[in-house]
């Protein structure tokens, strides 16, 4: 592929994914949710008719309809605003602070809840990941919400890349999202470079060396690597790549999703490996704790 018929451009149909409407511009879910609106409102006017004047009824109702139809139609990034308050409440009303603890969490002592009585903060509640397990074959178990596989991927420099280049990476990438015929997610976690198992192996092997001049040299470089740790500047990138199964028994059909990753991205120049295990368990830990190594 030259340069000269490059376009670098790619039209790609706006939500693809958006519901039918089905009745005056509306999906399916919007008209219930209005529809039952109306309704609860009619019977409140049946209720209220003989004690309320039509004109203070009515100017609230229609206030109540006109902002209700803005907020199931109107959208922010793609998800609609009814669904946005309804999680901000959520989160709201959830606990602010929780901790791994499966046996749950003790009370403070008598002391403490005094002394911190004036405090926003109060016990830490539970966390409850999905994750109930990681068993044979790497397969995540999800409980009720089904089952996940995990695969790492490699990077790819897009930026020093001829345009000509990029449009055959993007090609290759494009190819497998279009080839997937279930739930996929990418996910890119960036972490402070842990290289102190390195310095401690140039330090470890440094005595072994032929000459002072080289041991001198393995332990001021095992010093400069140190630095680089504490400095916390030099970042490590990596990729996950899950598919996902609402039920168990259809996890093969995810483990194909991500063995066909393999070979459509290396059209792209990504290295994917399916994770067994106990790599899957490590990739799961280190997420919920990338210090944890550290």
């Amino acid at each position: 592929m030259s340069g000269d018929n490059y376009s670098g451009t790619a039209k790609i149909p706006q939500d693809v994914s958006r519901p039918d409407k089905i009745l005056f511009g509306a999906t399916a879910r919007q008209a219930v949710i209005l529809s039952a609106a109306a309704v609860a409102e009619w019977l409140s006017w049946l209720g209220l008719r003989s004690t309320v004047p039509p004109l203070m009824f009515a100017v609230p109702a229609g206030l109540f309809l006109l902002v209700l139809g803005i907020a199931v139609s109107a959208e922010r990034d793609g998800i609609g605003v009814d669904r946005l308050l309804l999680a901000a409440l959520k989160q709201r009303l959830s606990p602010r602070r929780l901790v791994m603890a499966p046996e749950g969490v003790d009370e403070p002592p008598e002391f403490l809840r005094t002394a911190l009585h004036t405090q926003r903060e109060t016990t830490p509640s539970t966390l409850n990941l999905p994750a109930q397990g990681v068993i044979s074959g790497g397969v995540v178990d999800l409980g009720s919400d089904g089952a996940a596989v995990l695969a790492t991927a490699s990077a790819v420099n897009f930026t020093l890349r001829t345009p000509a280049e990029q449009e055959l990476l993007v090609t290759g990438f494009a190819r497998w999202l279009n080839s997937l015929t279930g739930a996929g997610q990418i996910t890119s976690r960036t972490t402070p470079t842990n290289l102190t198992a390195e310095a401690r192996t140039l330090r470890t092997s440094a005595p072994t060396l032929p000459h002072p001049l080289l041991e001198s040299a393995a332990l001021g470089h095992a010093d400069f690597l140190d630095q680089i740790g504490d400095s916390r500047e030099v970042l490590h990138r990596s990729l996950l790549i899950t598919a996902r199964e609402q039920e168990l028994a259809h996890m093969p059909r995810a483990q194909q999703r991500l063995n066909g990753a393999v070979s459509a991205l290396s059209a792209a120049e990504v290295d994917v490996a399916p994770l067994d295990a106990a790599p899957a368990a490590t990739a799961l830990a280190a997420a919920l704790d990338p210090d944890a190594n550290g």
